[in-house]
């Protein structure tokens, strides 16, 4: 299958916008966990609510 260079730039332009959303997310794990505090314990309660 071949693809044309419009679905390749949206492809990769996709695979990006996901990858730095995981960094976003590693980030803000990484600074609640050394900050603490009421704010760690927010984020970690509403995502024990998604589970």
């Amino acid at each position: 299958m071949r693809y044309t260079t419009r679905q390749l730039a949206l492809y990769f332009r996709e695979a990006m916008r996901a990858e730095n959303e995981q960094q976003a997310r590693a980030i803000l794990a990484a600074n609640l966990g050394f900050s603490g505090g009421k704010a760690a314990k927010q984020a970690l309660g509403e995502l024990n609510e998604l589970n």
